[in-house]
């Protein structure tokens, strides 16, 4: 048997026996914890909206802040404050989103104007 055929013989459970000991040694990766889809969803001021639906239904943030509103459903929606804080939105294509800074403390309800039965409120405090 010649040297090469010798390495060749070895080379191949070598690098097996390594690649099993590296996944044997695990990581920080497993720790990590997954996703649930909905990136925007509970970070301060973000709304999705989604299956028909605002989400979170209910926001709560410091005055000053500015909610974002991201069309992630086919269909395209509006937002239109019912006390008229401000006017309705032009409408939110998919993939597009509104803003709105929020400056005085209170309740606010909204609604899509497009589909008025998908209700949600901005609490201010």
């Amino acid at each position: 048997m010649s040297t090469r055929s010798a390495l060749r013989r070895w080379h191949v459970p070598s690098v097996l026996l390594g690649v099993l000991a590296l996944g044997a040694c695990g990581g920080d990766d497993a720790a990590e914890p997954a996703s649930t889809g909905g990136d925007d969803a509970g970070a301060a001021g973000a709304v999705v909206i989604e299956r028909f639906s605002f989400m979170p239904e209910d926001v709560e943030v410091p005055a000053g802040t500015t909610v974002t509103w991201t069309n992630q459903d086919s269909a395209t929606h509006s937002v239109e404050d019912e006390g008229g804080l401000f006017p309705e939105s032009e409408e939110i294509p998919q993939g597009e989103e509104f803003s709105f800074t929020y400056d005085t403390p209170g309740e606010y309800p909204y609604i899509c104007g497009i589909h008025p039965y998908m209700i949600a409120t901005v609490t201010v405090t």
